[in-house]
């Protein structure tokens, strides 16, 4: 096995969990990250810190009250090690278990851009040397000659030798099936945020706008991390007088190997491929909406006041409804039994409900300004939302009084936003409502009517 010195980026030293990163979902697995932080401290496991070095937690009931009452009100609390050390949240690192960067190269987007570009090279290695060729042999002299035969915008060479054992395997087994399956072959050039692949998320805009389309997040529509080219290959072949018409385009290059769109996944023992939207349409799978709620559902635990998100549970799973950020945008979050860890802003929400429901939603920004109001003791505002969460939950007055006044400015635009979005499920309901999950979950997905064909490498 290769023993190369780690590249230090890869050490994601900074990123704490604090109180935004808690609250959020791991991106990977789509696993709220306080359910980890619990299974963690339940198993008696070490707890990285930011600045080096790791704990045990050794209060365990403390730690597991101090969680539940964050779910509740958000507030930073602090944990009790083994020694009787008080560890503020924010002295934690967000490591690997939690979606972080650990030791490897998908913590983050820098992390990201070197593990995909790295992917780029090892492709040309493989197909100088050969898929049989064993690992050991893919030095750093073999890895800087191929270097120069991609395109892979800001990353360095640097940066691509100094990945480290584990994400140097997931790049050679996964070269090893694109070559056997023939979507990658020799001649081809490579490319990661590269001037050729911005032309092609840049057509896919120029066709969205023919279209009078809404705009369309570049990796819903494909998301290539990295993308395959033949010298014959020509952007300015693709037709982008249509959506439908970029689609057939793309699919067509798909095809015959001119183009090729391939999404990355880790791998540790086996790649896997699999063709996705290679249909027109493409075909989309179809969901059926169970119940919806402005708090847990899955878990059973609390209720509409100790949990500022809310729930959708589908046939295949849950829509997790929270914020994005204090006062951004409200989303929802994949926790799937076979889809895990995808995502869709509102932007999208709000516009797919207008064409599915033909109701309007409120902006972001207005959802904020409402909720800042509601803080402020807003009468008009508060008994507007009162009416929301009455509707949903069927809270009485004096309890929503009692409880809001407790409730932050940032707590009260999440729950605002996912009030809305629960209330909209419950009006319309059946058919309706169906079709509007199932585009949210597709597009989340990127498995949608608009999207374009690709790979997807996986184990």
């Amino acid at each position: 096995m290769l023993r190369l010195k780690p590249f230090s980026i890869f050490l994601d030293e900074g990123t704490n969990l604090g109180s935004g990163e808690l609250g959020k979902p791991n991106s990977k697995t789509g696993e709220a990250r306080t359910d980890i932080l619990r299974k963690l401290i339940q198993a008696k496991k070490p707890l990285e810190l930011v600045k080096g070095g790791s704990v045990v937690v050794g209060d365990i009931d403390g730690a597991m009250k101090a969680i539940d009452q964050y779910e509740k009100d958000g507030s930073i609390f602090a944990l009790l090690d083994t020694k009787g050390n008080s560890i503020k949240i924010t002295q934690l690192k967000k490591s690997a278990p939690f979606g972080g960067g650990g030791s490897g190269a998908g913590g983050g987007t820098i992390q990201t851009a070197i593990a995909e570009s790295a992917q780029c090279v090892w492709n040309v290695a493989m197909l100088d040397l050969g898929v049989a060729t064993p690992i050991d042999d893919y030095t750093d002299e073999v890895l800087t000659k191929a270097f120069s035969k991609v395109d892979v915008g800001k990353t360095s060479l640097k940066e691509v030798l100094g990945i480290d054992d584990a994400w140097k395997n997931s790049a050679y087994l996964s070269a090893q099936l694109l070559i056997k399956e023939g979507y990658i072959k020799k001649g081809m050039t490579f490319h990661r945020d590269s001037k050729l692949m911005k032309s092609i998320y840049a057509a896919k805009n120029v066709a969205f706008k023919n279209n009078d389309f809404p705009k369309f997040t570049d990796d819903k529509w494909n998301p290539g991390d990295i993308w395959a080219v033949a010298p014959n290959f020509d952007i300015k072949s693709l037709n982008t007088a249509t959506v439908r018409g970029l689609q057939k385009s793309i699919l067509e290059n798909f095809v015959n190997r001119t183009c090729v769109g391939i999404s990355l996944k880790k791998i540790v023992k086996k790649a896997k491929a699999k063709e996705l939207n290679v249909e027109l349409p493409p075909d989309t799978d179809d969901y059926k909406v169970i119940k919806a709620a402005a708090k847990a559902i899955k878990s059973g635990r609390g209720d509409i006041w100790s949990s500022k998100g809310g729930t959708i549970q589908y046939d295949d799973g849950y829509l997790m409804v929270k914020d994005n950020s204090a006062y951004g945008s409200i989303k929802a979050e994949i926790e799937g039994k076979t889809a895990r860890g995808g995502g869709v802003g509102w932007g999208y929400i709000k516009d797919s409900a207008k064409q599915t429901l033909r109701l309007v939603l409120p902006e972001v920004k207005t959802i904020a300004r409402a909720a800042k109001k509601i803080a402020k003791g807003d009468k008009k505002e508060s008994e507007k939302m009162f009416k929301l969460m009455a509707q949903v939950e069927g809270t009485t007055q004096k309890e929503f009084d009692q409880n809001i006044k407790t409730k932050k400015g940032d707590w009260i635009h999440a729950k605002l936003g996912t009030l809305y979005m629960i209330a909209a499920v419950e009006k319309f309901g059946g058919r309706k409502t169906n079709r509007w999950i199932t585009k949210l979950i597709n597009y989340a997905g990127s498995k949608t009517e608009d999207s374009s064909a690709y790979v997807k490498i996986y184990e």
